[in-house]
Parts: structure tokens; sequence; C-alpha cells
């Protein structure tokens, strides 16, 4: 059996222009972190004594005989792309929900790449299973969006990202201090607003929109680099808070239902409470609500906002990882 964990991603800035609508023109940075809580891939083979050949346990368990027949599309094609011909078991458990906008399903293809690979015998590194996972989900599958949350999900840790078109993905790990981290840790809330759906169609609009976006798009790539000053110069913690929220209202501009009544009714809310900014992860008027507050507000604003589940969570530096491999059988 191989087990991996992956981890699911904050993103904080530039979130638009890692979709090469944009950046293959612009170029595009985005700021992210990896957190801990993570989605586990498990495989392993199993005999010929059964009637099928693969058996895939997630939300629903499917039993085929072929790759191809399977109806959940990311096992389907990272299976026929690196043409497994193992009898194989696969089963799927997170720590949270999908489409919540932490870039689960990159999480999810990542993982399921890295346990295939190891399957294998390969070698792979990170960049080879964030390339692979954008294969598989933008191209195979043929989902929208862009191109950070396989890189995060493959990399780990707290990072900027630069997308070119001519140099392709750079991975910064940023030198950010212990303290400064914890201190950045002691600012922010995670509350689930208890939404799971695809925000697919809202992604495609934006992108259509790229180029009535590009002014909007520039400035907040910008902000992924004045953030960066922020955290590493030592500047006031609070100025990350007030970029969020500068960059929450750009990001609304972007498309039609990034946002909601309900979304911004929260957001609000927390402000009243004495919140300096956040953002909504994802799109599509679901998922996970940031909000950046000084740690003295933080009770305030768990009353306002009473009604959200509050999710804990720290950084992570590590990204995917197998954290099980038993010795091959006979």
């Amino acid at each position: 059996m191989i087990i991996a964990r992956t981890p699911f991603r904050i993103s904080f800035l530039g979130g638009g222009t890692d979709y090469p609508e944009f950046y293959r023109e612009h170029g595009g940075s985005v700021l992210l972190t990896t957190i801990n809580q993570y989605c586990y891939l498990s495989i392993h083979r199993i005999s010929q004594f059964f009637k099928y050949r693969f058996r895939a346990s997630y939300a629903k368990t499917e039993l085929v005989q072929n790759p191809s027949e399977f109806v959940h599309p990311l096992i389907r094609e990272c299976l026929l792309y690196l043409d497994i011909q193992d009898n194989l078991e696969i089963a799927h458990v997170s720590d949270l929900p999908a489409r919540t906008g932490l870039g689960t399903s990159s999480s999810f293809t990542v993982g399921l790449l890295h346990a295939l690979h190891t399957l294998r015998g390969d070698r792979v590194t990170e960049e080879d299973l964030a390339r692979e996972a954008i294969v598989i989900e933008r191209e195979r599958v043929g989902d929208a969006g862009g191109h950070q949350d396989q890189y995060a999900a493959a990399y780990g840790g707290f990072v900027r990202i630069d997308f070119s078109g001519s140099h392709g993905v750079t991975v910064h790990h940023l030198g950010i201090s212990a303290s400064r981290i914890k201190e950045l840790e002691s600012h922010l809330m995670l509350f689930y607003t208890g939404r799971e759906q695809s925000a697919d169609g809202v992604v495609r609009e934006q992108q259509r929109r790229t180029k009535h976006n590009t002014k909007a798009l520039l400035q907040m790539a910008h902000m992924v680099h004045t953030a960066q000053d922020i955290l590493v110069g030592g500047r006031d913690i609070d100025d990350f808070g007030r970029l969020l929220d500068e960059s929450w209202q750009l990001k609304k501009s972007l498309s039609r239902g990034i946002s909601n009544g309900a979304i911004d009714q929260a957001y609000a809310a927390a402000r009243a409470a004495g919140a300096l900014g956040g953002k909504l992860l994802g799109g599509g008027g679901r998922g996970f609500l940031l909000v950046f507050a000084k740690p003295e507000h933080a009770g305030s604003i768990r009353a306002k906002l009473a009604k959200l589940r509050e999710v804990g969570f720290a950084f992570d530096s590590r990204g995917s990882e197998i954290v099980f491999l038993a010795p091959a059988q006979g």
C-alpha cells in the first residue's frame, strides 16, 4: 500500500493572474501558503480473485474493469495518462470538503499522481507533479482555472509563484522568519460558509473577461510584491490585512458571482467587529471566508460570525508527501 498526503492551500493575493490567458501576455504573480489540512490518497494492488480490476472509493464507490470506465474524471485521466495496468484499489480521504476554494481538486490530482508514480518506481520532482496535474485538470479533463493550485500542492510552503509566457513558472520560497509566520497566523481566521459547489462557471466568465480586467489584474499582481515587502521587510503586519481588503474589492469586480449577498454581509460584519481585511477563498460565493484581524478582536468577530463554522489551521511548509509505503509482497 502507498499513501500520499497532500496539503490544501490558502491563496492570499494575485488569484486570476495565474490564468494563462493573462500571464502569457502580461506575466502574473500569486502569494499563497499551504496549511495543515490535507487530502490522503491510498493505492494498493488487488488480486485477480476479484471480479473487477479497479476499485475507487471517494464520495462514491466505483468498480470497473478498465480505467476508461471510471466516472470520476481525475481518477480516470490520471490512470490513462500514466498507462497504469496494475489491478488497483484507490481510496480518498479528506480533512475538508471539496469545491470550497482551497485548491482541493489540485491536491487530489497531485496526490494521486504522486502515489501512482511511486507505485511504478518513478522518480518525480515537484515540478513534474505540478505540470502533470495541469495537463490532467486543464487539458485532459477540461476544468477551467489557473495554474497556482497545482504548484501549491506539489511544492508546499509559504511561496510567491511567478508566471510568464516566456520563462514559465518560478516558485520562490519566501525567507519569512518563524516569529513573523506566527504573527501572521495569529491575525488570520478561517470560516466555512457551508456551501460546496463548482466555481467553473464563474471562472470561465472571468477568463472570458481577461482583456476587460487587465488593469485590475495588473494591480493585483503588483500587490503580491507589496505584500512580500510587508512580510519580509518588517513593516506593520496590519498593512497586510489592509492590502487583503483592497485586493478583495478588486477581485469582486472581475466577474459576476465571485461573491454574493450572504458573503458580503458576513464580510461586512467581520469588518464592523474589527477585521482589517480578508477575502473569500475561491469564487462562486462558496467555500471559506478568510479574515485578517488583530488577535484582540477575534472574540468579537467569532460572535458576529457565529452562524459560520470556524476552522483552525496553521501554515505547513511541505508539499505532497508519501507518508506510507509498504514493502512489496512476494
